[in-house]
């Protein structure tokens, strides 16, 4: 019964044959767990690039010096929601980094002259739209820049600026990743550029060469 499912069929129903057969065994109806030595090889999704005809001409395509944020994403790896929650007393100009909160410590990205440029084409239209804006956060919108509140931009606010583009910003980090996975196969360089951990950085070595790792292990 179980040798016939594949995928999430057959984690579902192992998961509660070893249910029922706990069940059964404290009531002492049987005496072992027939699924006990049973496993379930579930397959690791290996991360995949996007067609190089949907990334050509992607900073231009947008429309407004915020939605070119998207360059955050596509050179930096960073995510949608540390763009979204990302303070203005992060970024260092003069230093040329951006300093990225995450839980397990602060990230520090070293800004390439086109991102700055990027950033600061934002920072002047921002102070020219919203001279009085308190605002903490880097990204603003009408609505959040005005707000005594100073929250966030709305992840539908953010997900819209990629829907226009056409894409979607999981998939554009993963791309980026995944770019540079290719120019090396050094997860330890991967890990000190994007600030991810050594099992995030290891994937996308091993997708990126697989010819060198052979395929991906299953877990069991």
């Amino acid at each position: 019964m179980l040798s016939s499912r594949t995928g999430e069929q057959a984690r579902s129903l192992h998961a509660s044959l070893r249910s029922l057969f706990r069940a059964l065994k404290r009531e002492r109806v049987i005496f072992r767990d027939p699924a006990r030595g049973v496993s379930v090889a579930c397959t690791v999704n290996v991360p995949r690039r996007i067609p190089s005809d949907r990334l050509v001409g992607l900073l231009d395509k947008a429309p407004t010096a915020m939605a070119k944020v998207v360059g955050l994403v596509a050179i930096h790896a960073l995510g949608p929601q540390e763009i979204r929650h990302q303070f203005l007393t992060g970024l260092d100009r003069p230093a040329g980094h951006l300093v990225v909160r995450r839980r397990c410590g602060d990230h520090v990205v070293h800004l390439d002259e086109l991102t700055m440029k990027l950033l600061s084409d934002w920072l002047r239209e921002r102070a020219e739209r919203w001279p009085r804006s308190t605002n903490p956060h880097l990204i603003v919108t009408q609505v959040t820049a005005v707000d005594p509140n100073g929250p966030p931009v709305s992840e539908d606010g953010l997900r819209l600026i990629f829907r226009r583009l056409g894409i979607q910003p999981r998939t554009l980090r993963i791309d980026r990743l995944l770019d540079e996975a290719h120019e090396t196969a050094d997860p330890v360089h991967l890990m000190r550029v994007f600030g991810i951990s050594d099992t995030t950085a290891l994937k996308y070595v091993r997708a990126a060469h697989p010819h060198r790792f052979g395929p991906e292990p299953t877990q069991a």
